[in-house]
C-alpha cells in the first residue's frame, strides 16, 4: 500500500458519512471548506488548522448510532448528544485532543467557553462554518451574504475574531462560487493539506475509528469489523507470504469492508423476518458502494479489492460481480473466510455465536460447494483455536470501546447539567 495522504482519506470518509442521508451529501467537505478560509482569515496556525481539518470532515460522526434520527436530522435538535457521540467515538480511537475536543463542541456557543479552553476559538471557527452551511441548505451559495450578514449579530454565539473573518466572506464572490463546486473545494483543501502523510499508526487509528463507525449502525454487527481484520490478518500471516505492509493492508481491508453499509437502510439491516428477495438486492449493494468508496480513495487500490469483493466466491455466484475464482487473489480468498467465519462465531443480540465445530463444519461445507477457498479454510482448520482466540479477543476490545464511549457520553452529559 503506497502512502496514503490524511485528506484523501478523510475525504472517503466524508463521502461515507453523506451516504447515511441525503439531507448530509457534500455537508462535511463544505464545513471544512469555510471552516479552513475562516481560520486562515484569523491567522491561525497550520497544525491547529489540521486538527481543525480532521474535525471538520468528521464533526457529524457521533450521529450515525442515532439509527433514525439521522433521516431527517432529527439528531439536531438534541446537539449535545451526537457531539458527545462524535467526541467518544474520537477519543476511544486514539485520536488528537484538539481533534476529539473541537468536535465534542462542534456547536458550542462562544459565551459557553473558560477562558483557558485553548481549542475554544478554532472549535467555533467550525460552529460557525457547520450553522453557514446549514442555513444555505436550499438556497443558492449567491446568498452567502445575506446569511453572513445575519449571523453578525450573533456576538454570543460567536466570537469575535470569527465574526470579523466572516464578514469579509460576505464580500467575496470568489468564494460562493467554490462553494457551488466539489471539485474546487477538494483541490483546495489538497493544495492546503495534500502534503500530510499518514504513517501505519495514524493510518490504522483513523481507520479504526471510522470502523466502530460503521459498526455502530447496528448492535446486530456492533463489533464484527474489528473480528474480520483481525481473523483475516492472522490467516495472512499463518500463510508466511506476506510482509509487514501487507499485513496491514489486510487489516485496513478488514476494519472498512462494510462501509458500505453505511449506506442500507436500518429496517433492512434490523429486520428480525426473513428479507424481501428485493431487500437481499437492496442489502448486496452495500459491496458495490464498499468497492466505490474505498476506490475514490488514492493508495487504496489493494484495500479496495481485498474488502469490497469479500463477497464473491470461487464458482463465480458471488456478488458483486460474480467474479469467478481464477481472478480472486489469496487476500480475497482469505478476507471472504475470515468474514464467514467471524459472522457464524460471533455473538450478536439475538443469538450466540455458533460453537466452533458447528461453524467449521459449515465453513468446510461452503469449500466443497466451490463458495469459499479449500486452501484457506484448511488453513483455518489447522489453526482454529488460535484463530479463534485472536477473534475473540479483537471483539472484545471492540465490545469495550463501546463501553467506554457510552460511559463517556454519559459523563459528558452530566457535567453539561451541573451548574
Amino acid at each position: 500500500m503506497r502512502s496514503i495522504r490524511l485528506f484523501d482519506l478523510l475525504m472517503g470518509f466524508s463521502r461515507a458519512l453523506d451516504m447515511v442521508t441525503p439531507l448530509l451529501a457534500g455537508h462535511h467537505l463544505r464545513v471544512a471548506f469555510l471552516s479552513q478560509v475562516i481560520a486562515e482569515r484569523m491567522r491561525i496556525s497550520r497544525t491547529t488548522r489540521k486538527y481543525m481539518l480532521m474535525a471538520s470532515m468528521l464533526h457529524d460522526i457521533g450521529a450515525v448510532p442515532l439509527k433514525s434520527d439521522t433521516r431527517d436530522l432529527i439528531f439536531e435538535r438534541n446537539k449535545a448528544l451526537h457531539c458527545r457521540a462524535g467526541w467518544a467515538f474520537c477519543k476511544t480511537a486514539g485520536l488528537p485532543r484538539p481533534v476529539c475536543d473541537m468536535v465534542l463542541h462542534h456547536h458550542t456557543e462562544w459565551c459557553s467557553y473558560e477562558a483557558s479552553d485553548q481549542h475554544a476559538l478554532p472549535a467555533n471557527c467550525i460552529h460557525m462554518a457547520d450553522r453557514v452551511d446549514v442555513a444555505l441548505r436550499g438556497k443558492q451559495a449567491s446568498d452567502l451574504q445575506s446569511i453572513c450578514l445575519t449571523l453578525q449579530a450573533k456576538d454570543r454565539e460567536y466570537a469575535q475574531a470569527c465574526l470579523e473573518a466572516l464578514a469579509t466572506l460576505a464580500h467575496d464572490s470568489e468564494i460562493s462560487a467554490f462553494l457551488n463546486s466539489h471539485e474546487r473545494m477538494e483541490e483546495y483543501l489538497t493544495t492546503a493539506f495534500g502534503s500530510v502523510i499518514l504513517g501505519p499508526v495514524q493510518l490504522v487509528e483513523l481507520c479504526g475509528l471510522f470502523s466502530q463507525t460503521i459498526d455502530s449502525k447496528s448492535p446486530f454487527t456492533a463489533t464484527h469489523s474489528l473480528g474480520v481484520a483481525y481473523t483475516a490478518r492472522m490467516l495472512l500471516r499463518l500463510t508466511r507470504m506476506a510482509d509487514a505492509d501487507d499485513l496491514t493492508t489486510m487489516f485496513v481491508a478488514g476494519l472498512l469492508h462494510d462501509i458500505g453499509k453505511l449506506a442500507v437502510p436500518l429496517e433492512i439491516l434490523e429486520k428480525p423476518a426473513a428479507l424481501t428477495p428485493e431487500e437481499v438486492q437492496e442489502i448486496q449493494k452495500h459491496a458495490e458502494i464498499s468497492m466505490n468508496l474505498l476506490g475514490s480513495i488514492p493508495g487504496f487500490t489493494c484495500v479496495q479489492e481485498w474488502g469490497g469483493r469479500h463477497h464473491e466466491r470461487i464458482d463465480g455466484t458471488g456478488y458483486p460481480h460474480k467474479i469467478e475464482g481464477s481472478s480472486l487473489t489469496l487476500p480475497v480468498r482469505i478476507i471472504a473466510v475470515a468474514d464467514v467465519f467471524t459472522a457464524l462465531t460471533e455473538d450478536r443480540p439475538y443469538r450466540s455465536g455458533m460453537p466452533l465445530a458447528e461453524a467449521m463444519r459449515i465453513i468446510a461445507s461452503m469449500a466443497e460447494l466451490g463458495y469459499l477457498d479449500k486452501g484457506v479454510v484448511a488453513l483455518l482448520a489447522d489453526n482454529v483455536l488460535r484463530v479463534n482466540k485472536e477473534r475473540i479477543r479483537a471483539q472484545r476490545k471492540a465490545a469495550a470501546n463501546f463501553v467506554v464511549m457510552r460511559r463517556l457520553c454519559d459523563e459528558a452529559a452530566r457535567a453539561a447539567r451541573q451548574p
